[in-house]
């Protein structure tokens, strides 16, 4: 049920006026006839302008008409009990039919601009949640390639050396579209999916690397699979974290992903040991667009923030709020 709102004294304003310029006229027995018919006729007026101007000068004459018809069978009149017309009297009703059937229609039109603005405001509104939807679907069509080409590259690279390595690769890589490939279509998926999606790719990178050189490390609070986020979120921490951290190094390095709930809010982080955020160190279109998907789904509920790890490296922290999946 929606709540009464209090009519605004520029609302009550113009009614007021009305009014009180009627009686100013004459309070006579007339303008009770005259606001009756008008509440009838008017509702059958035209909708086009010229058509309805017209529809206005003929309202008022049947206005005249019915109220003169009706008072000489109830025997109206102002000086004595038996009807008569004067010019006075004619005068005075038609003045009182013009005021009348002017107020009616100046309410009318104030009621069909404030639905047309009510509408147009609707409207908006749901231009606006396309004009969001839309935008999150080309941010996640410039993700999904953006994984699936890397992949294949480390794939293509893989097979020229290593062939028993790579159909071995290319067997997971089938599994992980197999069960992954779908929710990126979703603009938002479930965390057990997502690290389900994180754990094959970082395998897969892992058996490219070596163990040695790629170290996985996953702290995962229990009981969280159902807690909702940004589709690829996790991932684009993890590949920012693999592409330019530990693989520009020799040596590699260690990749901790941490997930934890606490206050109502989701904690997503990704630390790696790799080169950190030194010069030429990358970090810009992953994360611009996962910022803008962030954004577009929370507002300013999430954040996605950056800090150097200890004692080398990078942090990605991702905190949104927390939404249970039904």
């Amino acid at each position: 049920m929606k709540p009464l709102r209090r009519p605004s004294l520029r609302a009550l304003q113009a009614p007021a006026l009305g009014l009180a310029l009627l009686f100013m006229l004459g309070a006579t027995p007339w303008l009770a006839l005259i606001w009756l018919f008008t509440w009838l006729l008017h509702r059958w007026l035209p909708e086009a302008p010229t058509a309805r101007r017209v529809g206005l000068l003929v309202e008022v004459l049947l206005v005249v008409l019915l109220v003169f018809g009706l008072s000489s069978l109830l025997g109206l009149s102002v000086t004595d009990r038996h009807f008569e017309i004067s010019p006075y009297l004619l005068q005075l009703v038609v003045l009182q039919a013009i005021c009348v059937v002017g107020a009616w229609e100046y309410l009318q039109r104030t009621r069909d601009a404030r639905r047309d603005t009510h509408a147009l405001q609707l409207r908006e509104q749901q231009l606006a949640k396309e004009v969001d939807a839309a935008r999150l679907q080309l941010l996640q069509a410039q993700v999904e390639p953006h994984f699936l080409f890397n992949t294949l590259a480390h794939l293509r690279r893989l097979a020229s050396t290593d062939v028993p390595a790579a159909r071995a690769m290319l067997a997971e890589l089938l599994q992980v579209l197999a069960e992954a490939l779908p929710s990126l279509r979703e603009a938002q998926t479930r965390l057990g999916s997502e690290l389900r999606l994180v754990r094959a790719y970082l395998g897969l990178h892992q058996r490219r690397m070596g163990e040695e050189r790629l170290r996985l490390r996953f702290e995962v609070q229990p009981g969280l699979d159902a807690a909702v986020l940004p589709s690829t979120a996790l991932l684009t921490l993890v590949e920012n974290a693999v592409k330019h951290g530990i693989a520009p190094l020799v040596e590699g390095g260690e990749i901790a992903v941490r997930v934890q709930a606490e206050g109502g809010r989701l904690l997503l982080e990704v630390a790696d040991t790799g080169r950190g955020m030194g010069q030429g160190g990358g970090h810009g279109t992953g994360l611009a667009n996962l910022r803008a998907r962030l954004r577009a789904l929370h507002g300013d509920a999430a954040s996605l923030g950056l800090r150097l790890n200890e004692p080398r490296g990078l942090v990605a922290r991702i905190e949104l709020p927390w939404v249970e999946s039904a």
